[in-house]
């Protein structure tokens, strides 16, 4: 899937699409950036960020020793390493990135909403964790470029006005 282009998906394609969190990771590139990104988080500068290649081509340990399946990226002016959860929702996050994709698709597929508790027994993971992630999930809604969609005249198959 290319950058900008829409394609279906229902949940079970989308959880067979993103079998590891390498795959997660590597959705998330091409959503955010088309595959690499063209300029540095941080300094702004174009042009000059490579990939950081872990030995085995999937995972890399981290300075603690831990396994890591996250993707890191270097800029060649500030020499600062970031990834695709730099300023984003899932900056900071212990909870996977495959878990993240899967329930925003939940949360926006769904016609009723889905509650907290509804995803933390999916997806076993503390109802706390799960009210805290669909809470960040409403708050990126309102920020631009998502927020920019819904305005204007909307086009919507159902809807109910009135109390």
């Amino acid at each position: 899937m290319r950058h900008g282009q829409a394609r279906v998906l229902d949940t079970r394609q989308l959880q067979s699409s993103l079998k590891t969190e390498a795959d997660a990771y590597l959705m998330l590139e091409d959503l955010r950036w088309g595959g690499a990104p063209s300029a540095c988080p941080k300094c702004g500068v174009e042009g000059r960020c490579y990939f950081l290649n872990p030995s085995n081509g999937v995972s890399r340990k981290t300075r603690t020793g831990s396994v890591s399946e996250r993707r890191v990226w270097k800029c060649g002016a500030c020499r600062r390493q970031f990834s695709v959860l730099t300023d984003t929702i899932f900056h900071g996050t212990k909870i996977s990135i495959r878990t993240w994709l899967l329930v925003i698709f939940e949360f926006v597929s769904s016609k009723n909403s889905v509650s907290a508790w509804e995803i933390s027994r999916k997806y076993e993971i503390t109802n706390e964790s799960a009210w805290h992630m669909l809470h960040r999930i409403r708050e990126a809604m309102k920020r631009e470029p998502v927020a920019g969609l819904l305005k204007g005249e909307i086009q919507a198959d159902e809807t109910y006005i009135g109390g």
